[in-house]
């Protein structure tokens, strides 16, 4: 139960909480079956656009998934009738000044295909985006034209939105590559967290796999990285709370967008030595932002960092103070929430303000786990405690600091 390795020793310093949001944030990673099933997808788009007699054959220079599946950051459906999104770029060999809705219009063609074609009842086109449509998940496709003497990938995008009178058109820049390559800089793993993170990934699917195989369902093997650096955990767990708020509270409202949500992270990462710590001062931090564009008596302003100032992240969202108001106070109350938790509570309290936060499922079943991995400690006679404080680390017996002595087991009676 000592453990030299100062990785262990680490882990073993972890709190409960800390422990629980770690439980439930692989719960609403995406399964190694819906992430394979994502892969699968994004392939098959790529070569149906290069298909024989595709309008958009030979034109296609790049193929590459941007937003949540480029920095490791997708998040499960949150709910039975949402779905989670993987966002694509296809680099197109067009001119840069193209008209913007035949761009997108000859896009969502080429996807569509023929009638009674595999996508043709599965598309949706929107003002910068072709959506494909599947049962659980949707793939947005976005069409770009790389600007040549710039920045990498540094491309401009399509904008045409119908309107009574005619069409909004304009043909902005943007950079996705380079901001995910710009986050995943600012978010690399560290080591304790990150073979924390791993092991309890791992240990969620082998459970996942054996729950399949009573079914007879075969179970793929490859699934996604999950060495993940605390900051990235806590921004899949921000964006969980906000799609729960916002359903819940703010349905009829526009989602605070995922990348402006991703750029405070990477901007405000690696200060912090716990996931819990770092989720509360990620949301801190959010907060801070937010009230200073609105003591300024304007909306927040963010930059892609890979193609500033031109790819402004929130060119669509805040729409007003109004809005940048609603998640200010959402906010606010989830950041007062952690840190009730944080001070402690009872277990029971938790789990509750846990489920309100995250989802009555992940929660419930992080917070039966840590119970039972207790349980089982004192049933097996490896349960431990520390001497000063008489408190049970949070693991238990998984990782246990160097000064944690056995506890002698009891039972109900005494003996």
């Amino acid at each position: 139960m000592n453990y030299p390795d100062p990785i262990l020793s680490e882990i073993a310093k972890y709190s409960p909480l800390d422990v629980l949001l770690a439980d439930i944030a692989v719960r609403v990673q995406l399964t190694p079956t819906d992430h394979t099933l994502a892969e699968g997808h994004y392939h098959a788009i790529h070569e149906w656009l290069e298909r024989d007699g595709s309008p958009l054959q030979g034109l296609i220079q790049v193929f590459y998934p941007q937003g949540g599946f480029s920095i490791g950051a997708t998040t499960a459906r949150h709910a039975d009738n949402a779905d989670f999104d993987i966002d694509v770029m296809v680099q197109l060999a067009v001119q840069a000044d193209s008209d913007p809705e035949h761009v997108l219009s000859t896009l969502h063609n080429a996807i569509k295909g023929e009638q009674g074609s595999r996508y043709w009842d599965k598309t949706d086109r929107k003002t910068r985006c072709v959506t494909v449509l599947y049962e659980g998940m949707h793939l947005d496709v976005t069409p770009a034209v790389r600007l040549w003497g710039t920045e990498d990938r540094v491309s401009c995008i399509y904008h045409s939105k119908k309107l009574p009178s005619g069409y909004e058109k304009y043909i902005p820049l943007a950079n996705p590559f380079g901001f995910a390559d710009w986050f995943n800089s600012m978010t690399p793993p560290d080591a304790a967290f990150g073979r924390f993170f791993e092991q309890q990934s791992l240990d969620y699917n082998r459970m996942l796999k054996s729950a399949m195989q009573a079914d007879a369902e075969p179970v793929p093997d490859q699934a996604p990285a999950y060495r993940k650096s605390r900051a990235v955990i806590a921004l899949q767990l921000i964006k969980r709370w906000r799609n729960l708020a916002y359903d819940a509270r703010q349905p009829t409202l526009r989602l605070p967008p995922s990348v402006v949500i991703a750029h405070s992270v990477g901007l405000n990462a690696n200060r912090t030595g716990s996931l819990a710590e770092e989720l509360q001062h990620q949301v801190a931090c959010l907060i801070v932002a937010l009230e200073d564009a609105e003591r300024r008596g304007g909306t927040y302003r963010a930059c892609n960092p890979r193609c500033d100032p031109d790819d402004v992240l929130t060119d669509r969202w805040p729409e007003n103070t109004f809005t940048q108001r609603i998640f200010i106070d959402e906010l606010r109350a989830f950041a007062t929430d952690l840190e009730r938790l944080q001070r402690g509570v009872q277990l029971s309290e938790m789990r509750k303000t846990l489920e309100r936060m995250f989802g009555e499922k992940p929660a419930h079943d992080a917070v039966r786990k840590f119970m039972d991995r207790h349980v089982a400690d004192n049933d097996a006679n490896r349960a431990v405690h520390i001497i000063s404080t008489g408190s049970v680390p949070a693991l238990g017996s998984l990782a246990a600091p160097v000064y944690a002595q056995a506890t002698p087991k009891s039972t109900p009676f005494g003996d």
